[in-house]
């Protein structure tokens, strides 16, 4: 199961995100679900990376677990707005499109 708890600040802006655990693969060794929270979760922290503003802190620490924060101090709120609301739309498909093996808390 992938545990997922994100933290949205008074604007609904990403403020900080939790990821922990796995989904379960099939007799292939693939999980679907797995794939799809891991490419949204990479790629919602290269897009940090890449705009050079925002001050990221986190940690990958052992497969299967990611947290960050985010200081949007210096960043274009339309900016973080557009990337928050992306990644949420993404992750909240995949948790209805696999319940048994993704979940969402706003904490």
């Amino acid at each position: 199961m992938i545990n997922l708890e994100i933290t949205l600040d008074k604007s609904g802006n990403l403020e900080k995100l939790k990821s922990v655990g796995h989904a379960e693969m099939r007799d292939d060794g693939v999980s679907i679900a797995c794939a799809a929270v891991s490419a949204q979760l990479r790629g919602a922290v290269r897009a940090f990376e890449c705009c050079g503003t925002a001050i990221l802190r986190g940690s990958a620490d052992r497969p299967g677990s990611l947290e960050f924060s985010v200081d949007a101090s210096k960043l274009n709120s339309d900016w973080l707005k557009g990337l928050t609301d992306v990644l949420l739309a993404g992750l909240i498909e995949t948790e209805k499109d696999y319940p048994d093996e993704c979940i969402i808390k706003f904490l």
